[in-house]
């Protein structure tokens, strides 16, 4: 019986798959499976899958429902009680597996674990990791530590099969359903965490500036949390963030009314200075910058705007103590 399933699913990512699955099957840890999700690719993906033989390997077909059906359709049919999960474009690294056992090993209340990742540009690698004294803490709740630089996404996040089952798993048809669901769970179970670096992302996509962003979907998962955010300051604060990073692509996007609607639902205590400089910026000056962000991050210029606006220290005790995240 494996101790981690591992579950990727896959729609059209041939350019990267056979990296991606190379990285798991490199892991220190060995004691897992590996199922992979064929979303109904129709590019090369199934045969670069098929080219690997290895007997921990599960291989499954479904016509194309979207990412958050193949995740949860490789989840139910996990044999282990740990379930990681892996985009088909990213890399762990050889020690993430054995992280993730040990974190769930050391953390019997957590239902949920992420480690610290990097970020690959075009010319240079970002660290993402709380700073953090010790090497990995229990966090109460995780978006209180989160300024909107991303404290974990799917790729470097696990869960306890029990929970995940329970909770139902990632919801279709809504966009940034993964953030849905970390946050369903944020609400409702402790996370532990370790500072050991054990993913690679790669920020391949192109140049999104012109695109027309699917805003009235995602702004969806602004709603599903409303009523918690009124009573939960910490979760507010994250909302407004969202709400700040997409008020700005409505105005790049020339919809000023669809920004102001966002705008008003705003805390101003929730943003810095440099956020609200921004909300006041005129479109196309805020399409200049986006361009000079975008052709800035290639090569290691940081433009970060998503530090806490009064750099406080909260207190989670006896969980931990709350730091901020440092970008090396």
């Amino acid at each position: 019986m494996p101790k981690i399933s591992v579950v990727i699913p896959v729609y059209n990512k041939a350019p990267y798959l056979k990296n991606t699955i190379s990285s798991v099957l490199n892991q220190s840890f060995k004691n897992f499976e590996l199922i992979l999700v064929n979303d109904g690719s129709t590019d090369q993906s199934k045969e670069i899958i098929q080219s690997f033989s290895d007997n921990r390997i599960i291989y499954i077909e479904q016509e194309n429902q979207g990412v958050a059906i193949a995740r949860n359709n490789g989840a139910k049919i996990a044999k282990a009680s740990l379930i990681a999960f892996l985009d088909a474009d990213d890399l762990w690294y050889a020690n993430h597996l054995s992280t993730l056992w040990q974190l769930q090993q050391n953390y019997s209340d957590a239902a949920f674990f992420a480690t610290a990742y990097k970020i690959k540009y075009k010319h240079y690698q970002k660290t993402f990791a709380l700073n953090i004294a010790e090497k990995d803490i229990l966090i109460d709740k995780f978006y209180q530590y989160d300024y909107g630089q991303g404290l974990f996404f799917v790729s470097n996040f696990a869960i306890r099969k029990n929970t995940f089952l329970k909770e139902g798993g990632f919801k279709p048809k809504i966009h940034a359903e993964d953030t849905e669901f970390f946050l369903r769970l944020g609400l409702k179970y402790p996370m532990a965490y370790s500072a050991n670096v054990t993913m690679q992302h790669l920020n391949a996509a192109k140049n999104s500036l012109f695109a027309q962003y699917k805003l009235a979907e995602k702004a969806r998962l602004l709603n599903f949390f409303k009523e918690a955010s009124q009573k939960d300051k910490d979760l507010k604060r994250y909302l407004d963030i969202h709400r700040f990073t997409w008020a700005i692509d409505y105005k790049i996007g020339k919809n000023k009314h669809k920004a102001q609607e966002l705008i008003r639902e705003i805390s101003p205590q929730n943003l810095n200075w440099k956020q609200k400089l921004l909300l006041k910026t005129p479109e196309v000056i805020l399409r200049f910058l986006k361009y000079v962000q975008h052709k800035g991050k290639n090569y290691g210029l940081s433009f970060f705007i998503y530090h806490s606006p009064k750099q406080q220290e909260t207190s989670l005790a006896p969980l931990a103590k709350s730091k901020q995240i440092r970008h090396n």
